[in-house]
């Protein structure tokens, strides 16, 4: 069998080179990493791979008599031993593949393997540039991670609980539908009813999702507070002048691309409203993506949300997606939500908290 060496800048380049010349079923004899020692411009490196054309069947020959006794016949066991499996000789063409992966992850700068971290994270793109950008970061997970969080710090804006601010409040969640926004308003009103002794009121504007009135009316017969369900702005005014309450949260609809402006009357709603503080709360789940927390957030111009919440944080294995958007909306995050319980997964944000659900170790 006649090998021959294919070259490439990296594994899939030699690999290609090989299948171009000798098809997918070539026999690869060998792989090993090629450098030249030197640094800079005159350091160069390359994958270097030794294969051979697959094996061809061998033309039928003419059949031959059989032999007188069966002591003529060769035994199964050495007719089969040409083409017996050889578990050393795989194993060291596996050993030899390890080995290269091995050397070339090694060969990825710093800069690379941070990186590579913030894109498990879910961070990527002009954030992810941001970071790492300006400074040069050590070398190896074990200083990376307490690098990045450090570097990232700058790049996360906390606001403290809308709720607890002094003076009438008004906070409002807007999202995508299954965002957890009625379990984290939720959890907001026990939060100010029972742990900061404020009166609440709770008016939802979601007349499209099936239960959605049936639900609030549970949660605000539970929690004592009154409900009110306004399905245009002159019913949201009404309902407005009979709440006199410290904090009223809103509850709203989740909104689709192509939806009629005309169904969005949140914006007409909050015209009527004076002498509150106006929240507009984004709730995104942890486990959106970056580029589906700034599609979701897109259809949420009018009111613009003045902060991000981030839920489901307990079936997210990556949460980089909606701590990416609220970074680059300069947005802050008051609250964490770690799962559905009602008032207890709920969190006032802090900059800690986020980092630790951003760079949290792999289980």
């Amino acid at each position: 069998m006649q090998y021959q060496t294919f070259r490439g800048s990296n594994v899939n380049e030699a690999l290609a080179a090989v299948r171009a010349a000798l098809g997918p079923e070539a026999v690869i004899d060998s792989t090993r990493y090629v450098t030249n020692g030197r640094r800079g411009a005159l350091g160069y490196s390359y994958v270097e791979i030794s294969a051979a054309p697959p094996k061809r069947p061998t033309a039928a020959r003419p059949a031959k008599a059989l032999p007188a006794s069966d002591s003529a016949l060769p035994h199964p066991r050495e007719a089969r031993a040409a083409d017996a499996f050889d578990p050393q000789s795989f194993a060291r063409e596996l050993e030899s593949m390890r080995a290269l992966l091995e050397e070339l992850c090694a060969q990825r700068t710093p800069r690379d393997q941070a990186l590579a971290l913030l894109a498990a994270a879910g961070i990527e793109g002009e954030l992810a540039r941001a970071v790492v950008k300006g400074t040069r970061a050590p070398r190896g997970p074990a200083l990376l991670r307490p690098w990045l969080r450090k570097r990232l710090t700058d790049h996360i804006r906390i606001q403290p609980s809308p709720i607890a601010a002094e003076g009438p409040q008004l906070v409002a969640c807007v999202g995508p539908t299954g965002a957890g926004k009625t379990t984290t308003l939720a959890k907001l009103a026990a939060r100010a009813r029972l742990d900061l002794d404020r009166s609440v009121g709770v008016i939802s504007l979601d007349t499209f999702r099936v239960g959605a009135a049936e639900q609030w009316k549970r949660y605000a017969r539970l929690l004592g507070v009154p409900f009110h369900v306004a399905a245009d702005a002159d019913a949201f005014a009404r309902a407005l002048a009979s709440l006199d309450v410290d904090v009223l949260l809103v509850d709203t609809a989740g909104r689709v691309p192509g939806e009629p402006e005309s169904d969005w009357i949140l914006p007409a709603c909050l015209e009527r409203v004076s002498n509150r503080t106006l929240h507009v709360l984004g709730v995104l789940p942890a486990w959106l993506s970056a580029r589906d927390a700034k599609r979701a957030l897109s259809l949420y111009s009018d009111p613009a949300p003045t902060g991000i919440v981030v839920t489901k944080l307990d079936e997210a294995s990556a949460v980089g997606g909606p701590v990416q958007e609220a970074s680059l909306r300069e947005l802050p995050i008051p609250y964490l939500c770690r799962g559905p319980r009602v008032p207890d997964d709920i969190e006032d944000a802090s900059t800690a908290a986020v980092l630790d659900a951003l760079l949290r170790e792999p289980s």
